[in-house]
């Protein structure tokens, strides 16, 4: 079957120390730069969002090649089987770690191409499957039937704040230093109480702000809105408490220092917000840039003592009867199911607050208003 070549066109080269193939793992140890051609440099942008990606590269000095060939272990296996660099096509693809990016030219480690090597492409680091493959264990999902908290609670146990944070950014979006208290204070409670939460009700967590801090609260300790476990107290503060039945709880906040102490801890990040979101400086080197301060400074906060931040009390906390089964009426107008006690009756029927205009509370970014 006749095909037609396939041309490729370099993006740019590898520049190193190495400039005759050599071990593969001496190479590796080096750092790299891949000087990327200004025709291509736009295709560099927002990619310190990768912190590995993916180089693909020919191996120009590779000129023949053998179908089977002894690979180092000195078993025989077929090219295709091999990351030798005697390839037919001669292209390699090594994932390595982005240093930095500097005017058009990226700083790596672990490439195990030589100097002048021709780079054909660059891509971010491709795991989804690794990921479906460790969410797919038939065994350990039949544990999370019965016990959907079991490996949130044996992080929280190991007070293992770095990977609570990473499961945590599902549920809020991104990272910032907000939602890394929250998973600090409600880690240090669920550790300071010995419990954790079954959605019942029986553990009960009270927060005092609806910012970024109660959705670390939510997440670690399972008390959310939804459940009925998570009650809102409008009062402004970053603080929460965590409490049983028997209203013997634990009250963590925030010291007033605490947001100095992390000024202090990342000096760089201000100026960078100030110009990037205050300024609204859009500049793709310069945004880039301060999402990656920005992720250093929300994982950072995680390793700053937790007595530097919080105060701890442990009050004794007045607790509300369980949320009571709430009857269902059709609205009238609307013709959809409403909670009784929030519907209006009029003439023996039942009219949703909407339909019927009736003020009703409403919570957002500026508390709970009418």
């Amino acid at each position: 079957m006749n095909m037609e070549k396939i041309h490729f066109e370099p993006v740019g080269i590898v520049k190193n120390d190495f400039n005759e193939p050599t071990d593969w793992r001496e190479i590796k140890s080096k750092s790299s730069t891949i000087l990327i051609y200004p025709q291509w440099q736009d295709a560099l942008s927002n990619i310190e969002a990768c912190e590995y990606i993916d180089i693909v590269f020919h191996f120009h000095k590779s000129k023949d090649y053998d179908l089977i060939h002894n690979i180092p272990s000195g078993a025989r296996r077929g090219v295709f089987a091999s990351r030798s660099p005697r390839r037919p096509n001669g292209i390699g693809i090594t994932s390595v770690k982005l240093i930095r990016q500097t005017c058009g030219s990226l700083m790596v480690e672990g490439l195990d191409a030589i100097n002048n090597t021709p780079v054909l492409d660059i891509k971010c680091c491709d795991t989804s499957l690794f990921a479906n493959e460790s969410d797919v264990n038939p065994v350990h999902n039949t544990i999370l039937k019965s016990d959907p908290r079991i490996d949130i609670r044996n992080l929280i146990h190991n007070n293992n704040t770095e990977l609570l944070m990473l499961k945590a950014g599902v549920l809020h979006g991104h990272y910032c230093p907000g939602l890394a208290m929250g998973i600090m204070a409600a880690c240090y409670a669920m550790n300071e109480l010995l419990t954790d939460s079954d959605g019942m009700e029986d553990l009960l967590a009270i927060t005092e702000t609806n910012n970024c801090f109660s959705d670390g609260v939510q997440f670690v300790t399972g008390c959310s809105f939804g459940n009925n476990a998570l009650i809102f107290r409008d009062i402004g503060k970053t603080a929460f408490t965590l409490t049983r039945r028997d209203g013997k709880g634990v009250r963590i906040c925030s010291r007033h220092e605490s947001r100095v102490i992390i000024q202090k801890a990342f000096p760089d990040f201000s100026e960078l917000y100030r110009q990037v979101v205050e300024e609204q400086n859009h500049d793709t080197e310069l945004v880039a840039t301060y999402k990656k301060t920005a992720l250093n400074r929300a994982f950072g906060t995680l390793t700053i003592p937790f007595e530097e931040l919080f105060t701890v009390q442990k009050p004794s906390v007045t607790i509300p009867d369980y949320a009571p089964i709430h009857e269902s009426v059709i609205c009238a107008s609307c013709d959809e199911s409403v909670m009784k006690s929030r519907s209006t009756q009029v003439n023996n029927k039942y009219y949703c607050f909407s339909c019927n205009n009736d003020s009703h509370g409403i919570l957002d970014g500026h508390g709970i208003h009418f």
